[in-house]
């Protein structure tokens, strides 16, 4: 692997802007930089492969990856990273807790990355939540392409939350989630200027619960978005959605990654200032 800076601060964004410039090169057609994307972790490579369900050279990326890991964690995170599917690494932390310690700063609270706009999103409500009250909610800033009911398994927990860690508490959240129904909507903002984070908010303000029964899942960024609408829909309904309303924010969405990630020459970007 290569070592070399990357312009994240905070760094625990550096695998969600990974992700989504894998999928909107993949889904887009634009090649991926030739050479490697630098990340600061092995892990978020790791993540960003996981998250998207395929092995991280599918998508056209080769992900380089500083010293944020040992050398047993950078060779095992990026050997996950490249099974098809891409593996887990379970939920006990290993004796050099460079696991651990990577998923409980990617989980902290820290500054927001201003992430560019997506036309598409999804939300989860979450078993036992005040689903009536969440929908009205979320009608207010989308229209929603699509609605399913289904019953999570530890599986879909997984690829939504691939940064949980330690058995006890991937226990209780995998208890919560997979307890009964779920409702699933595939969503269309119905302005461009839309932002999930503070939609989600809102919404958890208003509907109550606790840190772990927060009742809705919703990304926050445009790459989870994409990902979790592959993983309940499939890559071929992605796509159709795309094509039909993400074409005109790819190149913008692009240019912020390839700023982000240190691919193109360093310019002012939001996620840099929110360090």
């Amino acid at each position: 692997m290569t070592s070399r800076a990357t312009s994240f601060r905070p760094a625990r964004h550096a695998a969600k802007a990974l992700l989504g410039y894998a999928l909107d090169t993949l889904l887009s057609g634009t090649p991926a930089a030739g050479s490697g994307t630098c990340v600061p972790n092995p892990w978020d490579a790791w993540w960003a492969s996981y998250r998207t369900g395929r092995p991280l050279a599918a998508t056209g990326i080769r992900a380089d990856a500083g010293g944020g890991a040992c050398a047993d964690c950078a060779g095992r995170a990026l050997a996950l990273a490249a099974d098809s599917p891409p593996g887990h690494p379970g939920t006990e932390p290993a004796p050099c807790g460079c696991l651990l310690r990577w998923a409980e700063a990617m989980r902290s609270p820290g500054p927001l990355a201003g992430w560019p706009t997506a036309a598409l999103s999804l939300a989860l409500i979450k078993p036992g939540a005040p689903a009536g009250l969440i929908r009205g909610l979320l009608t207010v800033d989308f229209d929603v392409l699509t609605d399913r009911e289904l019953v999570l398994t530890t599986a879909d927990t997984r690829r939504l939350y691939p940064e949980a860690y330690g058995a006890a508490y991937v226990a209780e959240r995998d208890a919560y989630l997979t307890s009964g129904p779920a409702q699933v909507l595939t969503l269309l903002a119905r302005h461009r200027a839309v932002g999930c984070w503070d939609v989600k908010a809102r919404i958890r303000a208003q509907a109550g619960g606790d840190v772990l029964r927060n009742h809705l899942h919703m990304p926050d960024n445009p790459g989870e978005a994409l990902a979790d609408i592959a993983h309940f829909a499939g890559y071929a309904e992605l796509a159709r959605l795309y094509r039909r309303y993400e074409r005109d924010r790819t190149s913008s969405r692009l240019a912020f990654y390839r700023t982000a990630l240190g691919i193109s020459p360093s310019c002012a970007d939001r996620l840099a200032a929110a360090g």
